[in-house]
């Protein structure tokens, strides 16, 4: 996918009296390989802390309530 055609001026301005703006946005690269490292490197630090957490497992089960428990309520 590339960058969509450009305006005229013509129609820019008729955008622009119209009331529109221009505006860019830009996503994250979830195939960049500096995304994926960033992820990995967050990753691990969660599950590092978490690791020597002994009472990680009891307060996930306190703050999830009964969230995913399958009976209906």
């Amino acid at each position: 996918m590339g960058r969509p055609n450009e305006l005229t001026e013509e129609q820019r301005q008729d955008l622009l009296a119209k009331g529109w703006r221009a505006l860019e946005v830009w996503v994250i690269d979830r195939e960049s390989e500096a995304y994926k490292a960033e992820v990995a490197r967050q990753l691990a630090a969660a599950a590092d802390a978490d690791s020597r957490d002994p009472d990680i497992d009891d307060w996930t089960l306190h703050v999830r309530g009964d969230l995913w428990d399958d009976e209906a309520p």
